[in-house]
C-alpha cells in the first residue's frame, strides 16, 4: 500500500511540476531542454535497470516452471491436463477481449503527438520501429538461437525463452541428483533476480514522476484525458471478464457459486487495495475450503493458477501493447499480433508473482519487437491504477476456476 501511494504522489507532484514548468515558470528554450535530458536520463535508468534483469529472470523461472511441471505432469496425470488447459484456454481468452476493447475505442491515436516527440527527442534507446521485426521470416529466423550467449548479451527475449523451454525440458529426462542440484542454482538465481528487482522497483516513483513531468512539459494536459480513457476502458475489459466468469460458474457449479463470491469480498477489497494477488491466498485458500472444494484440488489448483491463470494481467498486456502501436503510429498485421500474444503469453508464465510483473513482461516484449524503449514510460504513470483491478481479477478467477477443477475432477 504504500508503494502505491508513493507512486500516486510522485504521479501529482509530476504533473503539477510539468504544469508548472509549461505554463508558470515557461523557461528558455535551452533551459526547457536541459531539464527535459535529464529527466528523460532518470527514465534511461529506470528502463536499462529492468531490461538489465528481464533475461536471467525469465531463463530462471521459465527454466524453473518446466522442471515442475514435468514433475507434476508424471504424478498427477489427468489433473494436470485439465488445470493447464482451463488455464490455458483463459488466458488466450483474456488477451483477446483485451485485445478487443482497446482496438475498438483506440485511445492511443489520441497521443500521436507524444509518441512522435518521444521518438524525435532521442532520449530514450530503443530508436524507431522497425516492422520487419515481426515480419513471418524474421520471427521465424530469429526463434531459434544458433549461439544462447549471443542470445543473453543481445537480450534476445524470444530466443532466451525458446532456449528456457528446451533446457527444462531436458533436465526432465536426466537423472534426479543432477536435476536437483541445476534446479538449487537456478532457484537462487530466480530469488537473486527478485532482490535486484524489488530494489529497482523502489525507483518506480521516481520514473513516473520523470515520465510524466516530461510528458507534460512537451504535451500540456491533454494526455491527461488519454490516460483516463485508458484506464475507464481497461476496467471495462475487466467488468467483462468477470461477467464471463461469472456466467460459465452458473453453468458449471450452480448459483451456489454466488456464497463463494460473497465471501471472497474482504480478500478480493485486500487484493485491490494492496495491488497484490500474493496478500490474499490465505484468505482465499481458507474460503474455497469453507465453500468445500477439496484439499487435494485446492492445494494443487490455487499455487498453479498464481502462476499460470493470471488473467487480469493478461487482459493488461494486450491493451498495453496495442496502446503502445496507437501512440507510435505502429501498422502491425493481424498474423504479427499472435505473434507478440503469443510471446506475452510464454513470457509471463516465466515471472508471475515479480512485483510490478507486469512491466517486466511489457519491457520483455518491447525489447523483442524492437518497439521503442519510451513505450514502458509511457504506461508507468497509470500502471499502479491498472495494477489493483487486474490483481483483484486475478484471485477472483483463480478462486472461481478452482471450484470448476474441483467440480470436473472426480477421484
Amino acid at each position: 500500500m504504500k508503494a502505491a501511494r508513493a507512486i500516486i504522489i510522485s504521479l501529482i507532484l509530476g504533473i503539477l511540476f510539468g504544469w508548472l514548468i509549461r505554463n508558470v515558470i515557461q523557461p528558455n528554450q535551452t533551459a526547457t531542454a536541459s531539464l527535459l535530458e535529464y529527466l528523460g536520463m532518470a527514465s534511461d535508468i529506470f528502463i536499462k535497470l529492468i531490461k538489465m534483469i528481464v533475461a536471467p529472470l525469465i531463463f530462471a523461472s521459465l527454466t524453473l516452471g518446466v522442471i515442475n511441471i514435468g514433475d507434476n505432469a508424471k504424478g498427477l496425470g489427468v489433473l494436470f491436463a485439465r488445470v493447464l488447459g482451463l488455464f490455458l484456454i483463459s488466458s488466450i481468452c483474456s488477451l483477446f477481449i483485451g485485445w478487443f476493447i482497446i482496438d475498438l475505442f483506440k485511445p492511443g491515436l489520441s497521443m500521436t503527438e507524444v509518441g512522435k516527440s518521444l521518438l524525435e527527442a532521442g532520449t530514450t534507446a530503443g530508436g524507431k520501429f522497425d516492422s520487419s521485426s515481426i515480419s513471418l521470416s524474421h520471427f521465424v529466423k530469429e526463434t531459434i538461437p544458433d549461439n544462447v550467449v549471443n542470445a543473453f548479451a543481445g537480450n534476445h527475449i524470444i530466443q532466451i525463452v525458446i532456449f528456457s523451454l528446451f533446457f527444462g525440458f531436458a533436465l526432465t529426462k536426466i537423472d534426479a541428483k543432477g536435476r536437483d542440484a541445476i534446479r538449487d542454482v537456478l532457484d537462487g538465481i530466480m530469488h537473486a533476480m527478485f532482490a535486484i528487482c524489488h530494489s529497482v522497483m523502489k525507483l518506480v516513483p521516481i520514473a513516473v514522476f520523470a515520465s510524466i513531468s516530461n510528458v507534460i512539459i512537451k504535451n500540456g494536459f491533454g494526455v491527461l484525458y488519454t490516460y483516463l480513457v485508458f484506464i475507464l476502458e481497461y476496467y471495462l475489459a475487466l467488468i467483462i471478464v468477470w461477467f464471463a466468469i461469472y456466467l460459465l460458474s452458473l453453468k458449471v457449479v450452480g448459483r451456489k457459486i454466488n456464497q463463494l463470491i460473497s465471501a471472497l469480498i474482504p480478500p478480493l477489497s485486500l487484493s485491490f487495495a494492496t495491488s497484490s494477488s500474493e496478500v490474499a491466498y490465505p484468505a482465499v485458500f481458507e474460503e474455497l475450503e469453507n465453500y468445500g472444494v477439496r484439499e487435494k484440488i485446492s492445494s494443487f489448483v490455487l499455487p498453479m493458477g498464481y502462476s499460470f491463470n493470471m488473467i487480469g494481467s493478461m487482459v493488461y498486456f494486450s491493451f498495453a501493447i496495442i496502446f503502445i502501436t496507437q501512440v507510435f503510429g505502429i501498422d502491425i498485421a493481424f498474423t504479427d499480433k499472435l505473434y507478440i500474444f503469443f510471446m506475452l503469453l510464454v513470457t509471463s508464465k516465466g515471472i508471475a508473482g515479480v512485483p510490478r510483473a507486469s512491466i517486466m513482461v511489457i519491457s520483455s516484449a518491447v525489447t523483442a519487437f524492437h518497439f521503442p524503449a519510451a513505450s514502458v514510460l509511457l504506461l508507468l504513470p497509470i500502471d499502479a491504477f491498472a495494477d489493483m483491478g487486474r490483481s483483484a481479477t486475478n484471485v477472483y478467477a483463480n478462486a472461481v476456476m478452482t471450484t470448476f477443477i474441483d467440480k470436473w475432477h472426480k477421484d
